[in-house]
């Protein structure tokens, strides 16, 4: 079949125009850290859209993406602009990045304090629905979103979660997400947090490209805290507190329990506990998950008071 070439280009045109439809959320703790969360149908949304900075704030710039806005918002926090004065001033000095003005730029900010602010230029609300919600420490918009209800709905969810900030803003992309997030569809997800004590505490979690960017982006939270539940698990050992090692050993493993590192981690952490049959229960799900690596790490001397037992040597045996 001869397709007419008029089709293909209107095809060809329609693959490269820009993805709009995105929904984001900005927000400070009363701790100091700031961070953002944001999911969209188009690719690696988390290389451009989200900037923070702990102790002055945090800004989502979509729809088209201006991504001077992110440097820019922070530096006018830093010097001592109110959100909404910030937002302002970007909107009135946009550079027309890419050939467009301020009319196709949304814009969430918000500051270490006060209440966040977001402007929505006219092309951006002319999309299926768009707009912005904001309050104490906060800010939510979105573009080619199903209804209003999904801003609402992060709000609630934002609002109303417990725990740590960046628990609370996947739930409100989550919560977003329920609600019907984008009409166009979805593609990937970004979640980054800056926090005071800054390196390893911060936390930058990207899913550029997936079927489902936002469950997976939770995962990958989970993963996150697993990470430093085990960490907590080793530091409280090294001090002397075998109580609370084992404690948070428990919830690095029921938060990484299909991480081949965390059961590695795990199995040589209860050998320093003194903990033989735990020790071989997390060798087991290690060999399960890995069990290359696994074969391979029982080499060490750390296992070395195992190697009388009929399980250990069975697993050194498989090749």
């Amino acid at each position: 079949m001869r397709v007419a070439p008029s089709f293909v280009l209107a095809l060809l045109a329609g693959l490269a125009a820009p993805a709009h439809a995105t929904y984001s959320i900005v927000a400070c703790d009363a701790a100091g850290s700031c961070g953002a969360a944001v999911a969209t149908d188009n690719l690696a949304v988390g290389a451009t859209v989200i900037h923070a900075r702990a102790g002055v704030g945090a800004v989502a710039t979509q729809f088209e993406t201006n991504p001077a806005y992110g440097p820019r918002g922070l530096a006018l926090l830093q010097g001592g602009m109110s959100a909404r004065d910030a937002v302002a001033e970007l909107v009135r000095t946009d550079d027309g990045f890419e050939g467009q003005d301020a009319s196709f730029r949304q814009v969430g900010l918000v500051g270490a304090s006060g209440p966040g602010a977001s402007f929505s230029g006219s092309e951006a609300l002319a999309s299926p629905w768009a707009g912005a919600l904001q309050g104490p420490g906060y800010a939510i918009q979105g573009n080619g979103l199903r209804s209003a209800g999904v801003a609402s709905a992060m709000r609630e969810a934002f609002a109303r979660g417990g725990g740590a900030l960046a628990d609370r803003l996947v739930a409100a992309l989550e919560a977003g997400e329920a609600a019907g997030g984008q009409t166009t569809g979805r593609m990937s997800a970004a979640l980054l947090v800056r926090t005071r004590d800054g390196g390893f505490q911060d936390i930058d979690l990207r899913v550029d490209a997936a079927e489902q960017p936002v469950p997976e982006l939770r995962r990958l939270l989970g993963l996150h805290e697993a990470n430093d539940a085990m960490v907590g698990a080793e530091r409280a050992h090294r001090n002397g507190d075998d109580a609370g090692a084992r404690a948070a050993l428990a919830q690095a493993i029921r938060l990484g329990f299909g991480w081949d590192r965390i059961w590695r981690r795990a199995a040589r952490l209860q050998m320093a506990l003194g903990d033989r049959d735990g020790a071989l229960q997390s060798l087991a799900a290690f060999m399960h998950l890995n069990p290359g690596w696994a074969r391979t790490d029982m080499q060490d001397a750390v296992f070395d008071p195992l190697r009388a037992d009929r399980v250990f040597l069975s697993w050194q045996a498989r090749r």
